[in-house]
């Protein structure tokens, strides 16, 4: 079990690094190591989250917004107005979870292709 959690913190980590360096104006939601290892949750600005499931999801992607306690409400995430984000922001959030059968292949693809869906958001909604 030790080394399971090991492996999907790494795979975390490899995700939020590669999401932060390569996509402008990506922030990271909750602290960088204080986390359940198999959790990553970023705002993106200008970029609406149930766009970006929806997109991720035509990838054959699963991700979902806000937090695990907010996924299927409208409103803000509680979890993340309560650690500081405006509810555009909020709004704004990816939640990708990570589990014993991610592999780092599927982790690559993720940070290929997300960049391009913000990107292709950003442009949608006239504040690329």
């Amino acid at each position: 079990m030790k080394k399971e959690n090991e492996r999907i913190r790494r795979l975390r980590d490899k995700l939020i690094k590669g999401v932060l360096k390569n996509i402008p104006a990506a922030y990271l939601n909750g602290h960088p190591q204080k986390r359940l290892a198999n959790n990553a949750n970023f705002w993106f600005k200008s970029a609406e989250g149930e766009a970006i499931v929806v997109q991720m999801d035509l990838m054959g992607i699963a991700a979902s917004t806000g937090s695990a306690c907010s996924s299927v409400k409208l409103k803000p995430s509680p979890v993340l107005t309560a650690i500081g984000l405006k509810d555009e922001q909020a709004h704004g959030s990816l939640r990708l979870t990570l589990g014993r059968w991610t592999k780092d292949s599927e982790i690559n693809y993720v940070l290929r292709v997300l960049p391009e869906i913000i990107k292709k958001l950003r442009k949608i909604s006239g504040k690329a």
